[in-house]
């Protein structure tokens, strides 16, 4: 999603929040938070705990915690992982972002210059965070050019394998995910070439994988997106005239015994209308996660995501700008509520 590199500039003061409580890793339930601040943080967890999930997704941007090489602010990260803590909720953190000293190409897309400083703030990550934060993943949609700007052995080389050794040194208890693709194939994306290559050269070093996939017609072409069989589905030389599922590709690489999360999907209320965002949201848990045969091996659904901009300029949210909820909060709730 473009307008997400908006919420890098909101990334400034947070007021600390600190408690401690259980957390409830079983959870299926998520959704992406980005990084709220202040009382914001606090009400809109008090809204995700009150929602019955058990997870959030936030973005955890190199560039503002290290604006200078060296020199460490972690002050919003301290305040969302005690916040969550505090509540009962587990973070997933996506590490991404370069800042501006760290590489040659553009900020934020581009490409570490030393693979070394990547590594230090991926093992100063989590060894901060051990018992707040146990979740991680690498970039966000680094199949498109809007967040990282290198080539896909570059992602694969040296932030998969690189983050994710850094990671498991930094906390030995730490479970890395990647890579967090967009399901898309315009302008080079090809996700199933990324993600075929990715578990091949990579996966030895994840512990789950993550996948980003929208579709405005509904729940059941996610689904199928996911978990169809398709005609050159096990004939990966022949995918570019039918792509494959999602399952034929982990198929292919021999992952599929690990577990897999859906860490983006969902629709914007401005476009299907709220009822009907309300029923995808219903539809794909159902599809998901009541027991359905051969739809039983995505472990997570993070939506995209929980509160609409303040401006109005995107309605993915099952929260209004307002903090008033759409008929979707109501859904998933009520869905984890009978399940």
């Amino acid at each position: 999603m473009t307008h997400r590199l908006k919420t890098l500039v909101l990334l400034l003061l947070l007021l600390p929040v600190a408690r401690a409580a259980t957390a409830a890793p079983a959870s299926p339930y998520g959704v992406n938070i980005h990084a709220p601040q202040g009382a914001e943080l606090a009400s809109q967890l008090d809204q995700v705990r009150a929602a019955g999930l058990g997870w959030v997704r936030i973005d955890f941007i190199w560039a503002a915690v290290e604006p200078r090489k060296g020199r460490y602010d972690w002050h919003v990260y301290d305040a969302i992982a005690a916040a969550a803590k505090a509540r009962g909720l587990q973070v997933f953190a996506t590490l991404a972002y370069t800042p501006a000293w760290a590489t040659d190409g553009p900020e934020l897309t581009g490409v570490p210059r030393n693979p070394d400083d990547w590594r230090r703030i991926c093992f100063r990550a989590a060894k901060r965070y051990r018992g707040k934060i146990t979740y991680w993943g690498l970039w966000n949609e680094p199949n498109l050019k809007q967040f990282w700007s290198g080539s896909r052995d570059q992602y694969i080389d040296i932030i998969l394998k690189v983050g994710a050794d850094a990671i498991h040194t930094g906390n030995p208890a730490a479970q890395v995910g990647g890579p967090e693709l967009a399901h898309l194939t315009s302008n080079g994306a090809v996700w199933y070439d990324w993600l075929q290559q990715s578990l091949m050269e990579a996966g030895d070093r994840l512990d789950f994988i993550t996948h980003h996939l929208y579709d405005n017609d509904g729940n059941r072409d996610v689904t199928s997106k996911l978990n169809d069989s398709t005609l050159f589905g096990g004939e990966p030389g022949l995918w570019s005239l039918v792509p494959p599922s999602v399952r034929e590709v982990l198929a292919s690489t021999g992952w599929t015994n690990k577990p897999v999360w859906l860490t983006e999907t969902g629709w914007e209320s401005s476009r299907v209308g709220e009822s009907r965002q309300a029923g995808y949201y219903s539809g794909l848990l159902d599809d998901w996660f009541t027991g359905q045969r051969d739809q039983d091996w995505i472990s997570k659904i993070f939506f995209y995501e929980f509160k609409d901009g303040p401006d109005g300029s995107y309605t993915w949210g099952i929260l209004r700008a307002d903090g008033s909820a759409k008929p979707a909060y109501d859904a998933y709730q009520g869905f984890v509520a009978t399940h």
